[in-house]
């Protein structure tokens, strides 16, 4: 599991965890008789007397947190399926740039060899007799044309 995943899966759990029902406590107002005003989650202290009720928050409603969830796997499924195009995508690039390392030291190996072809050529025809120049000419000539899409 991947490191998105499993972020997206402690968050949809955190978020499953907070929408729990929590049991709910009515909180009363209080207030003394000089006005002066008190929560509490029991009855009012003595000297003050209750105005009102509040009524707490009931939290989602089961649709809510069923929906919720719902969301919650839905992105973590949008997520693995992103991750794992990420992971294609990278894949495929690693597969191109080794095809292309690959032709590159194809290619290289290859005017390598033109470049000793030539080097030889320009021997021969640096040693060559009047009577083997003219050939030995036409092959350096050859061997330089040859080596020249290297030098592109």
């Amino acid at each position: 599991m991947s490191a998105r995943s499993r972020a997206a899966a402690a968050l949809a759990a955190a978020g499953l965890f907070c929408a729990a029902p929590v049991p709910a406590q009515q909180v009363q107002r209080c207030e003394s008789p000089d006005g002066k005003v008190t929560y509490s989650n029991t009855q009012c202290p003595e000297g003050t007397q209750a105005v009102r009720k509040i009524e707490p928050d009931t939290g989602p409603s089961a649709a809510d947190q069923k929906a919720a969830r719902d969301r919650a796997q839905q992105h973590s499924r949008e997520l693995d399926k992103l991750e794992k195009q990420r992971q294609k995508d990278e894949e495929k690039a690693a597969r191109e740039r080794a095809a292309a390392e690959s032709k590159q030291a194809k290619q290289d190996a290859e005017c390598r060899k033109l470049e000793a072809k030539v080097r030889m050529a320009r021997e021969e025809f640096d040693n060559a007799t009047l009577e083997q120049r003219q050939r030995a000419d036409r092959k350096l000539r050859q061997a330089e044309d040859q080596a020249a899409v290297c030098k592109k």
